[in-house]
């Protein structure tokens, strides 16, 4: 009876990890793919793996067997206070992975949140579009690096590494012939002057006279602006281009004059942000167009739609969850957005 009663318990422990292992890692690789440690607890003590041979056998079959398509998932073991681990490993996949019970998971932070398998797909179709910022430039060295981005980054984070741990944590070196190569993001997001790794790098500020753009002999233009700078100080320095071209404008509430931005501040402020930390830097001969007429402000960033959103889904007004999968934007956003109240007027 005891017996009985000792491998129900181990069954149930057998059953428990294999679900976590197919939902966890079916959700890896739905999103950027990642690592599992089975035997090894939320508070870094070592448990350990002690499953028979057959059982253990089940475990490791069942990314293949019980996710479709198969998970193609790596796994080793390793020891931590003479305790044994087993760690898996699963690359970022262009498919879309389906549990049995029929699900769609996605990693979210350190949560499997069930997914829409079409916005999964139109994440990882945007995720294609972005690899582009992920390719390597050999020719480039930390030397053309702004120290002073990485040491703000470090102080917003509270990280304590080093310039190199540091854009390895958020994946912005490659291993290349035994050195750390940067990415295109990295010079982007920290190199001093990121125009010769990305020739449309920049904002393109215009402000015309009227409701329409003309050329020739009638061109209107009363003012043009090139914003250069790293992401993070291209956010910035937009603002204080585009601000003082923000008329203000008096309205009598009850007995007093009030005065208020043609344009909230939030408003575009947000759109700028979203329009650098969203575009397509696949298409590098498009700088980010900023165009001020008299009764409009249009602010135009090369590309779609950031996946899952579609025009039709938001004249539905339908709720659609966002998720930046490139944490490194999460930066540009943040400090940008501790920028916004600088400008703010009511």
């Amino acid at each position: 009876m005891v017996k009985n009663a000792a491998a129900s318990v181990k069954q149930q422990l057998l059953n428990f990890s294999r679900v976590i292992l197919d939902e966890t890692l079916s959700a890896m690789a739905n999103a950027d793919g990642g690592s599992l440690a089975l035997g090894l607890e939320d508070d870094g003590v070592a448990s350990g793996v002690a499953y028979p041979p057959d059982r253990l056998d089940v475990l490791l079959q069942a990314p293949r067997r019980l996710v479709q398509p198969p998970l193609n998932a790596m796994h080793q073991w390793v020891t931590v206070n003479d305790r044994d681990i087993l760690l898996f490993d699963v690359d970022w996949s262009p498919e879309i992975h389906q549990l049995s019970d029929g699900r769609y998971l996605l990693r979210v932070n350190d949560s499997n949140m069930p997914f829409p398998a079409p916005d999964i797909r139109a994440l990882k179709e945007g995720k294609r579009r972005r690899l582009t910022e992920l390719r390597v430039i050999p020719e480039a060295s930390f030397a053309d690096l702004d120290s002073d981005l990485l040491a703000e980054l470090r102080q917003k984070t509270g990280l304590t590494l080093s310039d190199a741990e540091l854009l390895q944590h958020y994946r912005l070196i490659e291993p290349r012939q035994g050195r750390q190569v940067l990415t295109l993001s990295a010079l982007l997001l920290f190199g001093q002057d990121p125009l010769p790794w990305h020739g449309g790098a920049f904002v393109d500020f215009v402000k015309w006279k009227g409701k329409k753009r003309r050329f020739g002999p009638d061109l209107n233009i009363t003012k043009r602006e090139r914003v250069e700078a790293p992401l993070p100080y291209l956010i910035e320095r937009t603002f204080q281009v585009v601000l003082p071209h923000i008329r203000e404008r008096q309205r009598l509430v009850d007995l007093f004059f009030e005065e208020r931005f043609e344009y909230p501040p939030f408003a575009w402020q947000e759109a700028i942000i979203n329009a650098v930390a969203h575009r397509d830097y696949g298409l590098e001969g498009t700088p980010i167009e900023i165009w001020m007429f008299d009764d409009r402000l249009e602010i135009r960033s090369p590309g779609q739609l950031v996946e899952p959103v579609t025009l039709e889904r938001l004249r539905q007004g339908e709720r659609i969850i966002l998720l930046n999968l490139s944490k490194y934007n999460l930066f540009c956003k943040r400090k940008a957005m501790s920028q916004t109240r600088t400008y703010k007027k009511f």
